[in-house]
């Protein structure tokens, strides 16, 4: 009971006393942090809320990276000191927004193919230097550096799974034999790697969690008039008297989904 009235006293007192707002903010980032958590009970409004509110605010917060991180510095700028050369990058730029008009859409196969072109002289040898060079430097560099047997042993492994996974992906010769016997070790390492990519992910995804559940936890302070519980609460009641009405109105029998 003690824990209820103190609950209510800080509750009125968000109506009564002006809160700053850090609190405010915490209200806000508890409601939707809580709203969209609630999509795991079943779709509601409030989750639909909280999933247009973010998705708004995504692009309001990307519309003014490209309009003060690009379009300003490198457009606007240039242009107000005399340099029109900036004038063709643009234009092939906005000619990709012809695509959604039909009658002009074709205007935008320009932009599209510069894209296309110089994004590939950009990726191509990037991808060379890093996935290819880098990879049997890589291998190769553990025997050169070796201070033991175990970091021989170490590079002697690292290179021959690198060599099985390479014949794993030879699709120019027929997999039978030893070409065979390499392909197959090269799908364990494969799967090693997946799976210590897969739980790299999945540790990187319960980390986002765990900061969620402690904004929770500091947002169920008395210094944020216990805005976790409040919302919480309210929410919980909204899903009984749903659930009340339903059944209601179905002669108390569970709705069909």
């Amino acid at each position: 009971m003690e824990f209820l009235a103190n609950l209510w006293n800080s509750f009125a007192g968000l109506f009564t006393v002006t809160p700053g707002w850090m609190t405010f903010g915490g209200w806000v980032a508890a409601g939707l942090t809580i709203c969209l958590f609630s999509f795991l009970y079943k779709d509601n409004p409030f989750f639909k809320v909280a999933e247009h509110l973010y998705l708004g605010v995504g692009m309001g917060w990307l519309f003014q990276v490209y309009l003060f991180q690009t379009w300003k510095p490198k457009v606007y700028a240039p242009l107000m000191e005399g340099q029109f050369s900036v004038l063709i990058p643009t234009l092939l730029g906005l000619s990709l927004v012809t695509q959604f008009f039909p009658r002009i859409s074709w205007i935008s196969r320009y932009g599209f193919t510069f894209i296309m072109g110089y994004g590939s002289g950009l990726v191509i040898p990037m991808e060379i230097s890093t996935n290819f060079l880098r990879q049997i430097g890589g291998s190769i560099s553990p025997f050169i550096g070796a201070t033991g047997p175990w970091d021989l042993f170490n590079g002697a492994l690292v290179a021959f799974g690198f060599i099985c996974v390479l014949f794993y992906f030879f699709f120019s010769v027929e997999h039978k034999g030893a070409v065979k016997k390499a392909s197959n070790i090269g799908i364990y390492f494969l799967m090693l790697y997946f799976g210590a990519a897969f739980g790299n992910t999945v540790m990187g995804r319960f980390s986002l969690l765990y900061g969620r559940f402690d904004d929770l936890y500091k947002y169920s302070d008395a210094s944020y008039f216990y805005a976790t519980h409040v919302v919480l609460g309210l929410l919980v009641a909204y899903f009984v008297l749903d659930k009340l009405v339903l059944s209601k109105k179905n002669g108390g029998q569970e709705p069909a989904h």
